[in-house]
């Protein structure tokens, strides 16, 4: 049983192996197809056994497909992963040197940050002591400007409150105006509905009035010259 080398993917030839034969030593179950990537195996094509490391014992290599390659070939193979991992040694130890250089210029900025924060406090001391009553005049000057700009914080809010309430009372007046143009337009159309109505009724009174004064006259009742001034008066 040879042990299982490192593999590559390669679409063409990948997958559980269809054929029920040959299968893995220990499992009996079907291979997968597997392509090497290892020293002077890669390239080569193996069935290999199924199971994978985390989930139990890999019985390794169940047979090969591809026989050794050229024995120049294997060479030049050796040569290649030789290369490789001189040159992956040399970025590691690469690596190593750079991070142990920043790590020495890491330290020594922080004593230089420590040994400039004590020298600013000590000339600070010394201002302040030389300079007290100069220090004494600028604390009290910060404090007027304070002042100032939190009276002028409170104007402006001032301000802006009174122009939010004008702003207010101006969108209530509209909105009065606006409820009052309805409530005239509205009590028009009522009204104009109402008159509307009313001639409609006096339109229904004339006609049978007329129809009455008609049925008199002809009927020769009352007075013909009344009943004229009346017909007359309802024509008018």
């Amino acid at each position: 049983m040879q042990e299982t080398p490192d593999i590559t993917v390669e679409p063409l030839f990948c997958g559980q192996l269809e054929l029920s034969e040959p299968t893995c030593m220990m499992h009996h179950m079907r291979p997968i197809k597997c392509v090497a990537f290892e020293g002077t195996l890669t390239g080569r094509r193996f069935y290999g056994c199924p199971v994978q490391q985390s989930e139990g014992v890999n019985c390794g290599v169940t047979e090969w497909v591809d026989k050794p390659w050229h024995p120049i070939l294997q060479n030049c193979l050796s040569r290649l992963w030789d290369m490789y991992h001189e040159q992956n040694c040399g970025r590691v130890v690469d690596k190593q040197k750079y991070e142990k250089h920043l790590a020495k210029i890491k330290t020594e900025n922080d004593k230089l940050c420590i040994a400039y924060t004590k020298l600013v406090q000590d000339v600070s001391k010394m201002f302040d002591w030389q300079d007290g009553r100069v220090g004494h005049m600028d604390n009290q000057k910060a404090v007027e400007e304070e002042e100032f700009e939190k009276k002028k914080k409170e104007v402006e809010e001032s301000a802006r409150l009174e122009v939010q309430m004008e702003k207010l009372k101006l969108a209530k007046e509209q909105r009065c105006i606006l409820q009052s143009q309805a409530d005239i337009i509205k009590n028009t159309r009522k009204a104009k509905k109402e008159v509307e109505q009313e001639r409609d009724l006096l339109k229904i009174v004339k006609a049978k009035l007329e129809h009455v004064v008609n049925e008199l006259l002809s009927d020769g009742h009352a007075s013909k010259e009344k009943l004229e001034k009346i017909k007359a008066i309802l024509d008018s």
